[in-house]
């Protein structure tokens, strides 16, 4: 397949874009041990974002019983359009993703799904638009393996962050599917991890975002130096020890149910 791929491009006269971050899913293999994780009798439409060449698209196909796609490249937008023609139950849109009102897109459906192989430059930016989306339970997605260790990061460890946090207030994170890098082409520099996102009841807050960020804004400085401008000192200090924290604590410290409890104390 990887032949067929760059054959392809070739003819066409398609470079792969670094911008869009397009490596190509060459394995078939991997297409369908990904779309085997959704349960199709429990979806109406399933979003594919950046279906390049098409590999997860021809999966999904005979298995959703409706499929948007969403394609920024016009070169590839053709390409999928003229291969898939003659399907009746796909609709194809030629946009930047990051520009798509995710709930309008979906107000016809009941329980609609996201499955992509994200570029990733814009990779986090679509998974906190999907935690912001309402319509959307769940969203099956392969990301770069770095990211993805920040997001199962625990507590204590260096990778923990403010999007660990983030993610895992709005969402619970299931691991799927390990990929190297030699199932693209052109290879890029890392491995790749699938992960299932499942909502939950709470609803995003765009000012606990950026509360976050300002929790671990400087990593070496303790949480009370980081909130000192938002916050009283000493009842910072009341919730640390409530909570049986330390006072010099740090923000990589504490879980997201915690941070989400000291948020509500900064601002109500």
């Amino acid at each position: 397949m990887t032949q067929d791929v760059a054959t392809y491009l070739k003819e066409h006269g398609i470079n792969p874009s670094k911008k869009l971050g397009q490596n190509f899913l060459i394995n078939q293999d991997i297409c369908d041990k990904i779309v085997d994780n959704v349960d199709f009798d429990k979806t109406d439409c399933v979003v594919e974002i950046g279906p390049g060449l098409g590999a997860l698209t021809q999966t999904l196909i005979g298995k959703s019983p409706y499929l948007i796609t969403i394609e920024l490249d016009k070169r590839l937008y053709d390409y999928n359009k003229k291969t898939f023609n003659k399907i009746k139950n796909i609709e194809m849109i030629n946009d930047d993703v990051l520009n798509v009102d995710f709930d309008a897109l979906a107000e016809k459906y009941k329980t609609p799904v996201i499955v992509s192989n994200l570029p990733y430059a814009i990779s986090s930016l679509v998974v906190i638009k999907f935690i912001k989306a309402t319509r959307f339970k769940e969203m099956y997605v392969m990301l770069q393996k770095e990211m993805v260790e920040r997001i199962l990061a625990k507590t204590k460890t260096k990778k923990y962050n403010n999007l660990t946090v983030l993610i895992n207030q709005y969402a619970s994170v299931e691991k799927l599917l390990s990929i190297g890098r030699n199932n693209f082409y052109p290879i890029p520099a890392v491995d790749s991890i699938v992960i299932k996102l499942t909502r939950n009841k709470n609803t995003y807050e765009e000012k606990f975002d950026k509360f976050t960020k300002l929790c671990f804004a400087a990593k070496r400085r303790t949480l009370v130096n980081n909130l000192k401008n938002i916050i009283e000192k000493q009842d910072l200090i009341d919730f640390l020890k409530l909570h049986k924290l330390p006072i010099d604590v740090r923000a990589e410290w504490i879980d997201a149910a915690t941070l989400h409890s000291l948020f509500i104390k900064c601002y109500n």
